[in-house]
């Protein structure tokens, strides 16, 4: 097993919910819009979580898609890049003295909120360049992230400059740029197509300017790792799945499709991690049931029905088989412990 297969990609919360916002922008029902993408209906109330399975996104790609042209969404990514995403993203940098430098910062933050996705500057063929690599190129949301990615990187080095900078040369992974050429920052530029990584090509004046400083080490929107020093499996799968639970239990098909896994290879890997998918489930749901119980007022009934048990009489067996007391009871012991 390749390292790539390891563990499960995990991308950011505040992420995500750029996607949920273009997402709601569809004329259509905001909870289907949701499950299409496999996206908790709760992303935008309080969350217990900091992070979501990359394949949320994946799916937010493709419903998109699905409701635009290629031409239309482009013009999304770029009004919701340029207006909302990137004003928050670079107030993240810390002060440098290059361009460049904050170039090499980008990589740190991109590293750290998606760690699927590389973005690094590089020198090559005279030139300076800004790459993105990102695998899945023969998958069905790979060109319209790629665009993203485009749209991404141009903006980035025009809102540290707070220039009208334009890029001449684009390197692309897909093989026709047509719709780049409908974008407002993409006119007149020249497209390199099939290439094994997508970049910009930045001139040394620019990439040598000094960049405008928007934040610093105090700012409150730092970026924080999501992920281990090496993630496992496991320890991916639960950061994965938890969000998840709160919406009640949470059968195998769903969970796979989700993780866009094979249910069978999702068994099988759990299985050689030593878990059963049920057991394992009902563990994890039970761990934030306890921490439902000891960190709100809620009544047991409406934490009970929270996480899937809408049977008082089974929720109290189920507990005291594993606790070995009523759910009353363990939170009064709770109450009594904090007197």
């Amino acid at each position: 097993m390749t390292s790539a297969e390891q563990h499960i990609n995990l991308v950011r919360l505040d992420d995500v919910k750029f996607f949920v916002d273009l997402l709601m922008q569809i004329d259509a029902d905001a909870y289907e819009l949701l499950r299409q993408a496999t996206i908790p209906n709760d992303i935008n109330s309080a969350n217990s979580y900091d992070c979501l399975p990359e394949s949320v996104m994946l799916n937010a790609l493709e419903v998109l898609g699905s409701h635009y042209t290629k031409e239309e969404l482009g013009v999304i990514f770029w009004e919701g890049i340029r207006n909302s995403y990137m004003p928050s993203f670079v107030s993240q940098l810390s002060e440098h003295g290059s361009v460049l430098d904050a170039c090499h910062e980008l990589t740190e933050l991109v590293q750290l909120s998606s760690p699927n996705s590389k973005v690094y500057p590089t020198f090559a063929a005279g030139s300076w360049w800004l790459v993105r690599e990102k695998l899945g190129q023969k998958e069905s949301w790979y060109e319209d992230a790629e665009v993203f990615s485009v749209l991404f990187m141009v903006e980035f080095i025009r809102s540290i400059t707070h220039s009208t900078w334009k890029p001449e040369q684009i390197a692309l992974v897909s093989d026709h740029s047509d719709l780049y050429n409908s974008l407002p920052t993409l006119h007149n530029v020249t497209f390199i197509y099939q290439r094994t990584a997508t970049g910009i090509k930045i001139p040394e004046s620019v990439m040598e300017s000094l960049p405008h400083f928007y934040g610093g080490s105090s700012n409150p929107n730092l970026v924080m790792p999501i992920l281990f020093n090496e993630p496992t499996f496991m320890d991916t799968f639960r950061l994965a799945i938890s969000p998840y639970l709160s919406m009640g239990k949470l059968p195998v098909k769903v969970a796979a499709e989700i993780l866009r896994m094979n249910v069978r290879t999702l068994q099988r890997r759990l299985e050689k991690e030593g878990f059963v998918y049920k057991e394992l489930i009902e563990d994890m749901t039970f761990e934030l049931i306890v921490d439902a119980m000891k960190g709100s007022t809620e009544s047991l009934t409406t934490i009970a029905n929270k996480f899937g048990y809408s049977d008082a009489a089974h929720f109290t067996r189920a507990f005291k088989r594993r606790y070995n007391q009523t759910p009353s009871a363990f939170r009064k012991s709770l109450t009594n412990e904090r007197n």
